[in-house]
């Protein structure tokens, strides 16, 4: 790719990693690889690597674990512009797989804000919460709590179906 070989991105690479990791104070439009016209800045690669960490719960953030997730980078960033070069993402198939991605977002999106804001609005009285409990009382069993015992889960799951129902009905 233009003469530059994928060992020799990764070695200027880890020599920009090697120097910024070292400096307490980095400035956040550093430019940390540059991969062809692509520039990774450190903001953005410390982004990945957030992003990277909170799906990974047993994640070891060593400095070697950083090298491998740059590598990565460089790597995912490599096979994009081949992609692009190719022009892979013109294909029909591919911008209509990007189409419904785009919708499902935007609906999923959509649905949540309204969720969030119907969360708001609704209110669950002490009432409903002890009608709820004589309606229910007897699939606890015998030894069930009392209504003062789960009242806190009581309030939750009713909230939770009238955020359901009112959110269909706004559907």
């Amino acid at each position: 790719m233009r003469g530059i070989t994928f060992s020799s991105i990764v070695l200027i690479t880890f020599t920009f990693f090697s120097l910024a990791c070292s400096r307490e104070k980095v400035e956040e439009g550093k430019v940390l690889a540059r991969i062809n016209d692509y520039q990774l800045s450190l903001a953005e690669f410390q982004d990945k690597l957030s992003a990277e960490l909170e799906l990974k719960d047993n994640y070891k953030l060593t400095r070697q674990a950083k090298l491998d997730f740059l590598e990565e980078c460089i790597r995912k960033e490599l096979l994009i512009q081949e992609a692009r070069k190719r022009e892979l993402d013109r294909k029909a198939e591919f911008v209509r797989a990007m189409e419904r991605y785009w919708e499902s977002t935007l609906i999923r999106d959509l649905l949540d804000l309204e969720g969030q804001d119907i969360a708001q609005r609704t209110v669950v009285t002490q009432e409903e919460i002890e009608a709820f409990y004589a309606r229910n009382k007897d699939q606890m069993g015998e030894s069930s709590p009392s209504v003062t015992e789960i009242e806190a889960q009581l309030r939750r799951e009713i909230k939770e179906q009238k955020k359901t129902e009112m959110l269909e009905e706004w559907m």
